[in-house]
């Protein structure tokens, strides 16, 4: 059954943050977008876990209707920004975080500070905070006649992720990843971790092997996200690439429905 969607409009520091909310029931399932993507990017995704429980997903500052803010942003920011969002628009917890690309570095960023809110998390081929140096230590030294796909590939991991005003937020990546670096562990907290399972990158635009190596230095960092957790399952999304909400969305789905049951056990509802 389609559920509706119900809008959700907050004051935070004098500024307006837009979001929308859709079905009923606990654990509330709160969405975090990657860099750049409004909420809009996940409302298919939205609405069909809205049949199960209620969806909170939103427009960060400076995307789709939500006002602007002054940047550099971190993921200290982003997090305030959430919490005053959840709090001011009376969305009770517990909580089941999910978090695309940037946003997973966000969610965990919130679990450490309100843990008491957080009953579990979905990572979605998150970000890892070591991803820039490890990239990088695989790229082959720059040659004047190398493939403009590498060229470009060694200018956004040595330049544009480090000025934060080449992203479309003006995200400091530098700072998030220090910040991510007191999170520690998430304990016994249940995880799920969905991780692509193909590359973006086409293999012939890049030396020989190259894209292999990047997706195996991705695929370890996925690892590594997974354990964090006493209590996480790692699931492989084979025929989707980073976004995963549009190549194989029913590999999240069903992740929801598990981490929604596991929190409902826990819960004794």
């Amino acid at each position: 059954m389609k559920q509706k969607d119900e809008p959700i409009v907050v004051n935070v520091a004098e500024r307006r943050l837009v979001g929308r909310k859709a079905g009923h029931g606990v654990p509330t399932i709160v969405l975090e977008m990657g860099l750049g993507a409004a909420g809009s990017f996940y409302d298919e995704i939205a609405r069909q876990l809205a049949t199960f429980t209620r969806v909170v997903w939103y427009d960060r500052a400076g995307l789709g209707q939500s006002d602007p803010v002054p940047t550099p942003r971190t993921i200290q920011d982003l997090v305030f920004d959430l919490h005053a969002l959840l709090h001011t628009a009376d969305i009770s917890g517990p909580y089941i975080l999910a978090g695309h690309s940037l946003g997973g570095l966000t969610i965990r960023f919130y679990k450490k500070h309100y843990p008491e809110e957080v009953a579990a998390l979905v990572l979605i081929d998150s970000a890892h905070e070591e991803q820039q140096q490890r990239q990088l230590a695989i790229l082959p030294s720059s040659q004047a006649n190398e493939p403009n796909a590498l060229a470009q590939l060694r200018y956004a991991w040595e330049v544009s992720w480090c000025d934060p005003f080449s992203n479309e937020e003006h995200i400091d990546n530098l700072v998030n990843s220090e910040l991510m670096r007191t999170c520690g562990t998430l304990g016994s907290t249940p995880l799920i971790v969905v991780s692509r399972g193909r590359s973006n990158r086409d293999p012939d635009n890049y030396p020989p092997g190259l894209v292999e190596q990047i997706e195996q230095i991705w695929y370890q960092m996925q690892c590594e996200l997974a354990g964090l957790s006493s209590r996480s399952k790692h699931i492989i999304a084979e025929h989707s690439g980073h976004l995963i909400n549009k190549d194989e969305p029913e590999a999240l789905i069903k992740a929801f429905r598990e981490i929604v049951m596991q929190v409902r056990q826990e819960m004794e509802i």
